[in-house]
């Protein structure tokens, strides 16, 4: 799975065909979603909690209206941890859907449902370095670009298609991760 995602990572354009024509590594997208987010919320608490000091933390928390942002007063770092992979898992699934629906029936691209979870969960790789406190943007951008590189490899449509098709799945797993995010920490 490491090689999957280094491959990933790197935007290798021959991986994303291979993903996309391999049904037996949806299972294994799944696990690159959940870990990738994972290190990715974890170095983003620990960024915001020890580097960006008080006074920004109180501003996300108007901004947010949450609690004591970013560690809710109950279940503390491991509920945004877990919130945030949930909410990643659901705009995973709604990006996919979003992707499949736009670029075939917009776009006259050519995927499934399945191709694209499996193009769209690798293409989450780069979010890894997000382990790092403060890299978290890095990351979400990089895999932002492995996400047009795989849309294009998996609709099999030129760059300017993959490009439109991204922006609106993405704003709809934005959307999704924002409500999930909100509807998560409100609960705890």
């Amino acid at each position: 799975m490491i090689r999957h995602m280094m491959r990933a990572t790197a935007l290798d354009p021959d991986f994303y065909n291979y993903v996309e024509a391999s049904p037996q590594l949806t299972g294994q997208a799944f696990l690159v979603v959940v870990f990738a987010n994972t290190l990715a919320f974890f170095g983003t608490w620990v960024g915001l909690e020890f580097s960006v000091g008080e006074e920004i933390s109180r501003f996300f928390n108007r901004w947010v209206g949450m609690g004591s942002w970013p560690v809710p007063e109950q279940g503390g770092f491991i509920v945004v941890v877990v919130v945030g992979v949930l909410a990643a898992i659901a705009g995973w699934v709604v990006w996919a859907a979003v992707t499949t629906f736009v670029g075939t029936k917009v776009f006259h691209g050519t995927t499934s449902m399945g191709e694209m979870l499996r193009v769209l969960g690798f293409a989450q790789s780069p979010r890894v370095i997000g382990i790092i406190p403060l890299l978290g943007p890095v990351g979400s951008v990089w895999a932002l670009v492995a996400s047009v590189v795989a849309i294009r490899e998996g609709q099999d449509f030129g760059t300017a298609r993959a490009i439109a098709t991204g922006i609106v799945g993405w704003l709809a797993w934005f959307g999704v991760l924002w409500a999930v995010s909100l509807l998560g920490v409100a609960i705890f």
